[in-house]
């Protein structure tokens, strides 16, 4: 197979059947890794999206979150420190670039639509992101979240 074409090598050619005359490309399965910071990327901009709605998040709310992201995400460790910088980093950002944030997180929240954790990543973050009722701002962040990723959000507001 030296001198094949690297999309040929290990392509399976069946004698006269023509629908194998072809190479084919394997395309490998996503890097597992970059899928679970996909994951806790989109987590972490839901959960900045419903703390802005209602203005500057404060530190006590800010304390109460981690303790909902330990909880609720089952976060711990690495994922839990990468969560955490990953929200002050974005939260920050919201302070200076209010309207390119929301765009940036949104993009983040998108990249799930359609994966089986999309529904897990919406429930996470209302879990985490609720301090009590929806507000109608609170509300209005968590539809567009449903919508972004594509869940019901029957399935996701309490």
């Amino acid at each position: 197979m030296g001198s094949a074409p690297r999309a040929a090598q290990g392509a399976a050619v069946v004698a006269g059947d023509e629908r194998h005359s072809r190479a084919v490309a394997v395309i490998p399965p996503r890097d597992l890794h970059e899928h679970h910071r996909e994951q806790l990327d989109a987590l972490v901009a839901a959960c900045v999206l419903i703390a802005q709605v209602d203005g500057a998040v404060t530190p006590d709310e800010r304390g109460r979150m981690v303790e909902r992201l330990k909880l609720h995400a089952g976060l711990e460790g690495a994922d839990l420190e990468a969560a955490l910088r990953a929200f002050e980093a974005l939260d920050a950002r919201f302070d200076a670039r209010p309207e390119e944030t929301w765009v940036e997180a949104e993009l983040m929240i998108r990249r799930l639509k359609g994966s089986a954790e999309a529904e897990g990543v919406a429930l996470a973050a209302v879990a985490v992101s609720i301090d009590g009722g929806l507000e109608a701002e609170e509300r209005a962040a968590v539809l567009d979240i449903c919508a972004w990723l594509g869940v019901s959000p029957v399935r996701v507001l309490p």
